[in-house]
């Protein structure tokens, strides 16, 4: 019998897939997939069922903000924000520094690919979206390796 936090967590994989697509092809992460996820998120993570723990509270707000802050300059969307808001709800502060980190990386290294390959310019819009969730898939397969191979751990006491 599947558990429910292996449920969650491939629920939430289908929920980042499914942004991936979205962005990728329409440039817009829809709140009609963000909300639920959200609403959900408060109860049921990868970890357990229950409220979502204070941490995973404030590394989705925190990082939430931090992208919000970017968006209004115009340099990411508020979907964004909204897809920060949920991986930190989900994966908790330390998967969620390596999600956001993961997606960081891998968008600014596709990013100056496609302007090195003339496929792109510097003020064409790539969609960050893809890359987060990507990314926050990754850090849900195999965040624990990843945190214990970055020295993490230690930061954030896992």
């Amino acid at each position: 019998m599947v558990d429910v936090p292996t449920l969650a967590r491939a629920g939430y994989i289908a929920v980042f897939a499914a942004i991936f697509l979205i962005d990728l092809r329409t440039r817009i992460i829809p709140n009609a997939i963000t909300y639920p996820a959200i609403a959900a998120a408060t109860l049921i993570r990868p970890d357990g069922v229950g409220l979502v723990p204070l941490p995973n509270v404030l590394a989705g707000v925190v990082a939430a903000a931090i992208v919000a802050a970017f968006a209004l300059r115009d340099w990411m969307g508020m979907g964004d924000a909204k897809l920060v808001l949920l991986i930190g709800l989900v994966s908790g502060p330390a998967l969620t520094v390596v999600g956001i980190w993961l997606g960081v990386v891998s968008g600014g290294l596709t990013s100056m690919l496609l302007i090195a390959t003339g496929r792109a310019t510097r003020k064409d819009l790539i969609p960050f979206g893809p890359f987060l969730a990507a990314a926050a898939t990754a850090a849900l397969l195999v965040g624990d390796r990843i945190i214990e191979w970055s020295g993490l751990s230690y930061l954030f006491g896992t």
